[in-house]
């Protein structure tokens, strides 16, 4: 009688593989010693023996008199895990941009700008350099190098980063014989994109240039004026590389 269940159940195993032909399914052979052998069962002769092929490939033949029980259990199986990409900062960066920034406010002026910046990145975060640049207001055919300090804050490392940017410094006017210079704020927000061997940044901001206009003193005398200095303000958006 147990013989009779025993070659029942190993036919219910054949049909069942039938019907579920890609199930991660496999089958386990208990034999009365103790012994447990996995895998997919290759052969059966009633009432004589089980044969049953393992993952590695090798091969057991079972007699039927030694077997207690067989069972069909699914296999369990692996799914990798897309691992989130991040952006490899290198420890030194050279960033070049090229920009302009639009009139804004009583005395903007538009502006042409050009930065070159070399710093480090402090960790995957943190970047801070210095470098220079041009500024050419075209209006007034001036034009102006910055000497740079530059800071950025990246949100995260991934491939695309976005960031928080301040560059200050003191611009020299060599249109005038380095006369009407004056200090330079550019603070922006942007994002890096990461390319195969650089990486593109994009960022948008409010750059204010401090130089000097000259201010009438007598309207029915235009000889007379004095210089006062104040800030040009422009809107500017610029983009560049890093390497």
């Amino acid at each position: 009688m147990r013989l009779t269940i025993l070659l029942f159940h190993v036919f219910l195993f054949f049909v069942g593989s039938l019907s579920a032909q890609n199930a991660p399914t496999r089958e386990v052979v208990y034999l009365k010693n103790g012994s447990i052998i996995k895998g997919s069962i290759i052969e059966w002769v009633p009432n004589e023996s089980l044969t049953i092929q393992t993952a590695d490939k090798s091969i057991f033949v079972c007699k039927i008199s030694d077997i207690e029980r067989v069972k069909r259990e699914i296999e369990e199986i692996q799914v990798p895990v897309k691992q989130k990409t991040q952006q490899k900062t290198t420890a030194y960066e050279s960033n070049i941009a090229l920009g302009y920034g639009a009139a804004s406010g009583k005395y903007g002026i538009d502006v042409l700008c050009f930065n070159w910046v070399y710093g480090k990145n402090l960790d995957a975060h943190h970047f801070i350099g210095g470098g220079t640049g041009v500024r050419h207001f075209d209006e007034i055919n001036m034009t102006m190098i910055p000497i740079l300090v530059d800071y950025r804050y990246r949100i995260n490392n991934n491939d695309i980063a976005p960031f928080v940017r301040l560059s200050t410094g003191y611009s020299i006017n060599v249109s005038d014989g380095l006369d009407n210079s004056g200090f330079l704020v550019d603070p922006r927000i942007g994002m890096e994109i990461k390319l195969s061997n650089s990486v593109l940044n994009i960022d948008f901001g409010y750059q204010t240039q401090q130089m000097a206009f000259l201010t009438i003193n007598d309207p029915l005398n235009p000889a007379y004026f004095s210089k006062v200095y104040r800030f040009s303000e422009s809107l500017k958006f610029s983009v560049g590389l890093s390497f």
